[in-house]
């Protein structure tokens, strides 16, 4: 049976004070350390974000704090977000495998999968990486957990891989790994210097 991401998920996991993966204050951290990653590795401010899995589009408002000005673009298959904030928020009906057939930029400064990867069987992530790495025209945040980490919230996921497939199957799309979950696309990686790279 397919995952339900209607009202009731975003409501445990988003907002319940003892379910909630993060915080307010740890996605405000977060957010902050991708942009102003991305911000270095670009050598300007982020001016387009395309936010795949976005949910309701909580990194719209957390990045605005930083970039009032920024071009948000949401891509979230849940039917739900997308009829409730999809106009305000800019969110766009789809997956990670759709971004090719939706109405969005060639490329993008920052390209965030935040908390959704890891829901994906293993070809459906190794398709929609390389969708990714086309449109990374800066820094792509990429948060996977593997076999390896210790993780919490909702683990009603395929059995994550090593840590080694993951690097690999990133590698395999054109994504160079630079630390922290972050990456370059190929034509990006003369950004960042060798021991910049992982």
């Amino acid at each position: 049976m397919a995952k339900a991401y209607d009202q009731a998920y975003f409501d445990k996991w988003y907002r319940h004070p003892g379910h909630r993966v993060k915080s307010p204050a740890e996605l405000a951290r977060q957010v902050a350390f991708v942009l102003h990653t991305a911000e270095f590795v670009l050598g300007h401010p982020v001016r387009t974000v395309l936010d795949v899995g976005c949910g309701e589009g909580q990194w719209r408002a957390a990045l605005r704090r930083y970039r009032p000005r920024v071009h948000y673009d949401g891509v979230d298959p849940s039917a739900y977000a997308v009829t409730r904030y999809g106009r305000a928020r800019g969110i766009q009906l789809g997956g990670i495998e759709d971004l090719d057939a939706l109405p969005l930029r060639d490329q993008y400064d920052l390209v965030v999968c935040c908390g959704m990867l890891n829901y994906l069987a293993a070809p459906s992530l190794q398709r929609g990486v390389v969708q990714v790495a086309r449109r990374t025209g800066g820094l792509a945040y990429l948060e996977l957990f593997t076999k390896e980490d210790a993780f919490e919230g909702d683990t009603n996921w395929p059995a994550p891989r090593a840590a080694s497939w993951y690097r690999a199957a990133m590698k395999r799309a054109g994504l160079w790994a630079v630390g922290m979950q972050c990456y370059v696309a190929n034509a990006s990686r003369d950004r960042v210097s060798a021991l910049e790279r992982v």
